[in-house]
């Protein structure tokens, strides 16, 4: 990969990109490569609780915690982003005990709870 990877940084959309999914943004890269990048918007949170959303998660979220909206390449998928006792718990590590758990959140209900 030429450059230097973005992985484990964040980005703050400037004052000149006016782009609506990505304005006035705020993303953490958890993966940066020449196959491409993944990352979540921080500050776009939903009306919806998780709980209301995704009830596997209910038991690690607190009552009225909020999901986010996340990025416009994938909407209709998951990613938790958490701190992890067990980082080997993580789909993706992005740095120390922060990571992603990403696609069918049925190891939740089965007990993959890492965080």
């Amino acid at each position: 990969m030429q450059g230097e990877s973005l992985r484990g940084k964040l980005l703050i959309a400037g004052a000149g990109l006016f782009d609506p999914n990505f304005r006035r943004a705020v993303l953490l890269i958890g993966e940066h490569n020449d196959e491409g990048a993944l990352g979540v918007i921080l500050n776009r949170p939903t009306p919806s609780t998780v709980r209301e959303v995704v009830p596997p998660l209910a038991e690690i979220a607190g009552d009225d915690d909020r999901l986010f909206v996340g990025g416009p390449v994938q909407p209709e998928s998951a990613v938790l982003l958490a701190e992890f006792a067990h980082p080997d718990s993580a789909d993706l590590l992005v740095f120390d005990s922060i990571g992603f758990l990403m696609g069918a959140l049925s190891g939740f209900a089965q007990g993959r709870n890492g965080t």
